[in-house]
C-alpha cells in the first residue's frame, strides 16, 4: 500500500469532494475506492482507471449496493467527474486480460446523465 499512497493521495487533492455526492474535503474525510475490489482490490490499489474518490458515506453505505451501483454505473462518475483517468480498456483488462467487454462502453453511456 505505501507504494500507491502517493497516487491515492495525490487523486483525493486533485478531486477535492467527494465524486458522488459533492461534499468538499473541508467536510468530510476523502478516500480511494476501488471499482474492482474483493480479490481484484489488491491488483487496482494504484490504478487511476478504477478508483473513486467519495467520502466516508458513500464509500461505506452507497457503494456497498452493487444493485444501485454495478460497475458500469460507477464508471459513469469516473468518466464524468475525471475523464483523465477515465480507461474503460485498461479497467477491463485489470478485470480480466481475457474479457476485453466485461463492461462496455454503451453500459457506461447508459449511466451517464445520473452526472451532469
Amino acid at each position: 500500500m505505501n507504494e500507491v499512497r502517493p497516487i491515492r493521495e495525490s487523486l483525493i487533492r486533485e478531486a477535492g469532494k467527494c465524486m458522488a455526492c459533492s461534499v468538499s474535503m473541508s467536510h468530510a474525510s476523502l478516500s480511494c475506492h476501488e471499482i474492482l475490489n474483493g480479490p481484484l482490490r489488491e491488483k487496482t490499489l494504484g490504478e487511476p482507471c478504477s478508483l473513486l474518490v467519495l467520502c466516508w458515506n458513500c464509500n461505506s453505505n452507497q457503494m456497498t449496493d452493487k444493485v444501485k451501483w454495478p460497475a458500469a454505473r460507477q464508471l459513469a462518475l469516473l468518466q464524468a467527474k475525471s475523464p483523465e483517468h477515465y480507461d474503460l480498456v485498461r479497467f477491463n483488462w485489470l478485470r480480466n486480460p481475457n474479457a476485453p467487454n466485461y463492461v462496455t462502453q454503451e453500459e457506461v453511456d447508459e449511466y451517464r446523465y445520473d452526472f451532469r
